[in-house]
């Protein structure tokens, strides 16, 4: 089945349909590391975020059920679920050999009323039968994705035991070549540090790159300094967690993304609209 109006309608929520370009604030990660700073109480964390309007919410099925009120409504942000889980980040208690599952479907995405789902590809496991798996629980999702017109989004992360993340250009143009070549609609990928290997990156993919955000940045400028050097090497905008809602003020450090993402400003006119946002808030 090709993809037909409802995959676009969906990707139209996520995705600025002139630009092609989005803002996705991930929300979903006290499934894999419990109530970190920042989403402690989730209900008044998605409130703070709602407000500086991004274009979606990367959520859990339990997190959705309990923000419906920021979910329903003509200016509400698109939906996006998380359908799979991992502890390969988590310290206390430290994981063992690791795990990487399943938590919900596409046809919970469907009578959740998501927009997208969300799911992890990772190259760098101990054994060639834990990557097998991921990629055909990845190609499954992606058959289904395509009866139920859901787009997919793919993480294509490389990870090393003890790392965080790995921002090796080589290793990732691997995972999100495979990434693509499975069906994906967008791609969620970590920036490599700079722009000329992040355009190689995004060459090598036939679908949208939102840049991953990753670990909490030490200046506000180096954030968007680094949406601002992706964006000119292709990506099509961004997925970040920490450091929106890690962030004295969410909607503040949002409203100069969005200049850059969707308004194609520089770096310093970013800049001076968050001193103006973090003073009128």
């Amino acid at each position: 089945m090709s993809d037909g109006l409802g995959k676009r309608l969906r990707l139209s929520r996520i995705l600025n349909p002139s630009t092609g370009n989005g803002i996705v604030v991930a929300m979903d990660h006290g499934l894999f590391l419990g109530p970190i700073k920042g989403v402690e109480k989730i209900r008044e964390a998605v409130e703070r975020v709602v407000e500086g309007q991004p274009n979606a919410l990367q959520v859990t099925a339990g997190v959705a059920s309990a923000v419906e009120k920021f979910l329903v409504g003509k200016n509400a942000p698109g939906f996006v679920l998380r359908v799979d889980a991992t502890n390969i980040w988590r310290s206390k208690p430290e994981p063992k050999e690791g795990y990487h599952v399943a938590v919900a479907s596409v046809e919970d995405a469907v009578r959740l009323g998501a927009d997208a789902i969300v799911a992890f590809f990772f190259v760098g496991y101990e054994t060639d039968a834990q990557e097998a798996a991921n990629l055909e629980k990845l190609a499954n999702l992606a058959s289904q994705c395509r009866v139920w017109q859901m787009p997919l989004i793919i993480e294509p992360l490389v990870i090393e035991r003890g790392a965080h993340a790995v921002r090796d250009p080589e290793r990732i143009k691997l995972a999100v070549r495979i990434a693509s070549e499975l069906g994906a609609d967008a791609l969620k990928v970590d920036y490599t540090g700079d722009p000329k290997s992040f355009a190689e990156i995004v060459e090598a993919t036939t679908v949208p790159i939102l840049v991953r955000g990753g670990p909490k940045m030490d200046t506000d400028e180096a954030v968007l300094r680094m949406v601002r050097e992706a964006m000119d090497a292709g990506a099509k905008g961004l997925v970040f967690g920490r450091n929106i809602w890690q962030h004295e003020k969410p909607a503040a450090i949002l409203a100069a993304l969005k200049l850059i993402v969707h308004e194609n400003a520089t770096v310093d006119e970013a800049m001076k609209k968050l001193r103006s946002e973090m003073r009128r808030r």
